[in-house]
C-alpha cells in the first residue's frame, strides 16, 4: 500500500515530551502545534525521507491520517470511488472470518484500479486477504502510545486504542486513525488453504 506506507528513512523524530494534568505535549512549541489535528489530538512526528516504500512496517502516521480522514486509496492516494454497494476495501485475512461486519481497521480503502496490484505486492495480503464493499465506515477512535497520568508510575503503553470522546485522548500520541466497517459485502477472498472462492 504505497501511499500510506512508510518510506525507508522515515523514522519518528526524537522530540522531547512532557506529561502534566493537561495531557501530553511536545516541549518544542512548533511541533506541539502543527502535530495536532482538528480535535487537538497529538500525532507522532516523522522525519522526511524519499526512500522506497517499506511494506509490512507500521503505516506512515501523517499519510494514514490523511487517507482515513478523506477516505483516499491506500495505494494511490486518490478517492476510491463508490457504488450503491459502497466503496472497496481490502484487508489482510490469513484465515476466514464468519463476518466482517463491525471490524475496526487502521487500513484505508483501496480503489478498484489498485486492488490487483495491492493484493500481489503487499506481503501481508499475499498471506490471505478479503476484498469488501463497505457502505459505512465511521471513525471510532485512534491508536498510538498512551502516556500515564503524572501521578501514575506505569510506563507508556504502545499500540493502545483510545475511542472518540475518551479523556485519554489528551495523553495519546497517535499513529493511526481507526474506522469501523459496516454494511459489508464480500467481493472476493483469498486464503492460502482454500484458494480463491467465488465472490
Amino acid at each position: 500500500m504505497t501511499y500510506v506506507a512508510r518510506r525507508a528513512g522515515e523514522t519518528p523524530l526524537p522530540l522531547a515530551i512532557k506529561v502534566d494534568d493537561d495531557g501530553v505535549r511536545y516541549t518544542d512549541a512548533f511541533h506541539n502545534v502543527v502535530m495536532r489535528d482538528v480535535d487537538s489530538v497529538l500525532w507522532q512526528a516523522t522525519g522526511p525521507a524519499d526512500g522506497p516504500p517499506v511494506h509490512g512496517d507500521p503505516l506512515h502516521p501523517g499519510r494514514q491520517r490523511d487517507a482515513m480522514e478523506n477516505l483516499w486509496c491506500a495505494e494511490c492516494g486518490h478517492p476510491p470511488g463508490r457504488t450503491d454497494g459502497g466503496m472497496p476495501w481490502v484487508l489482510a485475512a490469513p484465515t476466514p472470518e464468519p463476518t466482517w461486519e463491525g471490524i475496526d481497521t487502521e487500513v484505508p480503502p483501496t480503489c478498484e484500479t489498485c486492488l490487483g496490484h495491492v493484493t500481489s505486492a503487499c506481503p501481508s495480503l499475499r498471506a490471505g486477504h478479503v476484498a469488501l464493499r463497505v457502505r459505512k465506515a465511521p471513525v471510532v477512535g485512534y491508536r498510538g502510545t498512551l502516556h500515564p497520568r503524572p501521578e501514575q508510575t506505569a510506563g507508556p503503553e504502545a499500540d493502545s486504542f483510545v475511542p472518540l470522546g475518551s479523556d485519554d485522548l489528551r495523553r495519546l500520541i497517535a499513529t493511526s486513525l481507526v474506522r469501523r466497517l459496516a454494511g459489508c459485502t464480500v467481493i472476493t477472498a483469498y486464503h492460502p488453504a482454500g484458494g480463491l472462492p467465488d465472490a
